[in-house]
């Protein structure tokens, strides 16, 4: 039922956007599309080159710029092929469709599509399908095809971020040939958007950096809307640097984690990685957390602590209720991810009775 009211959602937002184009973030991948076409690699991470590509679409206040980097224009190019309206549904049901094949390698399509982030993506069209996709697949094939698997955990280039653990537990686990195949695909594919785009489009994300990390320091999103530590110590109150610690701290013992789950060969590495990956960068919205349907899954089937799914599932959900004007509280990801890799971590070290969701 639930995952039935949020394919409901999705499908409304694609009609509204059909009906009556929205700027939403997908409208920042459709306009990157649209100049890639027309061979404009270098203006891509213009400002204001590339706003007004957007407002030809759409009527837009404020900023919707492009922060991913040069191998993520490969991947959105085809979809600036159709009207912006058609795009973004296509999009949509592509990217959703990747993430449910690649889930259903775990659970079962019903569970993977009741996560609030299928909400948070299908709404504003964002990319957390297509990056929980990589992932999923990528650690469901480490055992049985590794360099096939490390291949596609290699496309995470094209949101890094999201990838910072991914070395980490490759190498932990001594998984060489999957370190190798990940090499090698993330290396082709920057080779390959740079044959396509040009070095003015590396350029052009180099010199944007900066500009993100100043907007994000200053508080240019209300703390809320990002699903960091960083940004729920800064909500309560913290200073930059002290909210910084203490995202640093949180950083470090989930990476910590990570290396002996991998190590250690634990039963709950898989899971654990996706939690932690959540608490890894300070630049974090709802729509990445979607990854955090892994580890629930894990939780779900634990019969000692199935108890904590809907309290993590309600942390998970607090912040889409933002959209619609029915919470304005802190981003409570945070805590779910931390709950998640608490748990996958005690539960690792002892038996467990565990049920299956496929």
């Amino acid at each position: 039922m639930v995952a039935a009211a949020f394919i409901g959602l999705v499908a409304t937002a694609c009609w509204i956007n059909f009906v009556h184009p929205r700027p939403v973030d997908f409208l920042s991948y459709w306009a990157v599309a649209q100049m890639a076409l027309e061979g404009r690699g270098e203006a891509i991470y213009d400002i204001a080159a590339h706003r007004s590509v957007e407002m030809s679409a759409v009527p837009i206040q404020g900023l919707l710029p492009f922060p991913y980097p040069p191998p993520f224009l490969l991947i959105v190019a085809p979809f600036g092929l159709l009207p912006y309206g058609v795009a973004f549904a296509a999009w949509v049901l592509v990217a959703g469709l990747l993430y449910v094949v690649a889930a259903s390698r775990h659970f079962r399509p019903a569970f993977a599509l009741a996560h609030p982030g299928v909400v948070s993506n299908g709404l504003v069209g964002q990319n957390g399908f297509l990056t929980s996709a990589i992932i999923l697949l990528g650690t469901r094939w480490l055992e049985v095809r590794p360099l096939l698997a490390g291949a596609i955990l290699g496309l995470m280039v094209i949101k890094p971020q999201l990838a910072v653990l991914l070395p980490v537990a490759l190498v932990a686990g001594r998984h060489w040939h999957a370190l190798a195949g990940a090499a090698t695909s993330s290396l082709l594919l920057l080779a390959a958007a740079l044959l396509a785009f040009g070095i003015g489009a590396y350029e052009g994300f180099l010199r944007i950096l900066p500009v993100y990390a100043e907007f994000m320091s200053a508080g240019g999103w209300p703390w809320n809307e990002m699903a960091s530590p960083f940004a729920f110590a800064r909500y309560l109150g913290a200073s930059a640097a002290v909210a910084l610690a203490i995202h640093s701290v949180i950083a470090a013992t989930a990476a910590m984690i990570v290396w002996r789950a991998w190590r250690r060969g634990w039963e709950g590495r898989v899971p654990i990685l996706a939690a932690a990956t959540i608490l890894i960068p300070p630049y974090l919205f709802s729509y990445d957390a979607l990854l955090l349907v892994l580890p629930l899954a894990s939780l779900m089937v634990d019969r000692r602590r199935s108890w904590l799914v809907p309290i993590v599932w309600g942390l998970s959900a607090l912040p889409l209720a933002s959209n619609f004007g029915l919470y304005a509280g802190p981003n409570t990801i945070t805590i779910a991810a931390i709950i998640l890799l608490i748990s996958m971590s005690v539960d690792a070290v002892r038996p467990s009775r565990k049920g299956s969701l496929k």
